[in-house]
């Protein structure tokens, strides 16, 4: 383990929810007996899209930063992230254009206090709106960095809130164990240097009033301060320390109760993105996976499912429309051939006509004409010879049964 963690345990002041002090107490024990931890790797940074969450524009994305467990400034060998860290995942995101805005999901009692100023100051430079979502403790450090986010959202009623205050543990061995042990320990201080240490020399000896003065009440007052400035509706009760449930303080430490999905809208509304529905370009809408598009900064963007999908309506639609074109032209091709055959029989109509009338006008003529006496035949009989006309009209029926058949 970096021995700078002890740094940061043993000499820094704590912002901490006393709970979690105590559960982690434990840790340090085993610690400092020579336990070892083996190294977990932590996920702290996340995007989620529209696939994710339907409050999400097509084409958008919004960051997910972790703050969890004990806040340390750096990260440590066994996994843990420090808010350095945390920082720089959160404005190196801010700078990817497709991220709207980020969530700090948050469920940490807090840790030293050299763990805010790095995790608070990028929050502040962010140029997308931070939106803090609490699931558990928000609590000493937690609360103080997650109050530079533009709104706080906790998840559930008894989540746990507040506990501002500032707090430092000293541990040395007492004096039974220094005579005891067998060795001697001495602190000289060189002329001059009568007030190095002053404050931890004083809390050995029971006087506190040094370390107060000089050490705690200094980064309390500046803790204190930059709470009220980050959340102006804050309650001066609520600055000594207490730890509340959410439900205690919507309007004050936090904004509202609210799904992690509450959370990712709140992100979309701070984004101020300029997002128009297309609810007009109804064939487009009705395309699988297509139902939602909207404009955003008057652009749409399609993932490779939607524009599959429009590709196979436009293959779809071209198809019918081939079908169609053959269709239309089979139709056109049997009307020329229907219209051909309507020429022929119309004309055949006019020719049959103008023969039906010629045969007539020969029939009137042979009415008018004298019956001749049957000539005799060789043999004494009279017959009547094809082409007698003592009788014109069983003529011109055998005639035209000659020509239609």
């Amino acid at each position: 383990m970096r021995l700078s963690l002890f740094n940061d345990i043993f000499r820094q002041p704590w912002m901490i929810e006393p709970q979690t002090a105590a559960a982690n107490r434990q840790v340090l024990i085993g610690v400092l007996s020579g336990l070892e931890f083996s190294p977990e790797s932590k996920a702290v940074n996340r995007t989620i899209g529209h696939k994710n969450s339907d409050s999400i524009p097509q084409g958008r994305k919004v960051n997910v930063v972790e703050l969890k467990g004990v806040m340390l400034r750096d990260d440590g060998d066994c996994g843990e992230i420090g808010t350095r860290t945390l920082g720089r995942l959160l404005l190196e995101a801010d700078k990817d254009p497709e991220i709207i805005g980020h969530i700090l999901a948050v469920d940490s009692g807090g840790g030293a206090a050299n763990s805010v100023r790095d995790l608070a100051e990028a929050i502040r430079s962010c140029s997308k709106p931070v939106v803090a979502h609490v699931d558990g403790f928000m609590c000493s450090a937690a609360m103080y960095a997650a109050s530079y986010c533009q709104q706080i959202i906790a998840k559930n009623e008894t989540d746990r809130v507040g506990c501002i205050g500032t707090m430092v543990q000293i541990a040395d061995w007492p004096k039974q164990v220094k005579e005891s042990d067998g060795f001697i320990r001495l602190r000289v201080y060189a002329d001059g240097s009568e007030e190095k240490n002053g404050e931890y020399e004083a809390a050995l000896e029971g006087d506190f009033h040094l370390l107060k003065e000089n050490v705690l009440n200094p980064l309390n007052e500046i803790f204190k301060k930059d709470i009220r400035a980050n959340r102006p509706n804050v309650k001066e009760d609520q600055l000594k320390g207490r730890t509340y449930f959410a439900q205690d303080t919507i309007g004050t430490l936090i904004d509202s109760i609210g799904s992690f999905e509450d959370a990712v809208a709140k992100v979309v509304e701070l984004s101020n993105i300029n997002i128009t529905k297309m609810e007009e370009l109804v064939h487009l809408q009705a395309v699988p996976g297509c139902a939602n598009l909207v404009l955003v900064e008057n652009s749409a963007s399609l993932n490779k499912e939607q524009l599959e999908a429009i590709d196979a309506a436009i293959g779809t639609e071209k198809a019918l429309v081939q079908t169609k074109d053959k269709t239309i032209a089979d139709q056109d091709a049997e009307i020329a051939r229907l219209k051909q055959e309507n020429a022929s029989t119309k004309a055949a109509n006019e020719s049959q006509a103008t023969e039906i009338a010629t045969l007539k006008a020969t029939i009137e003529e042979l009415n008018k004409k004298p019956t001749q006496p049957a000539q005799a035949a060789h043999n004494g009989n009279p017959v009547a010879e094809e082409g007698d006309n003592d009788n014109p009209e069983e003529y011109c029926e055998n005639l035209m049964k000659k020509i239609y058949g």
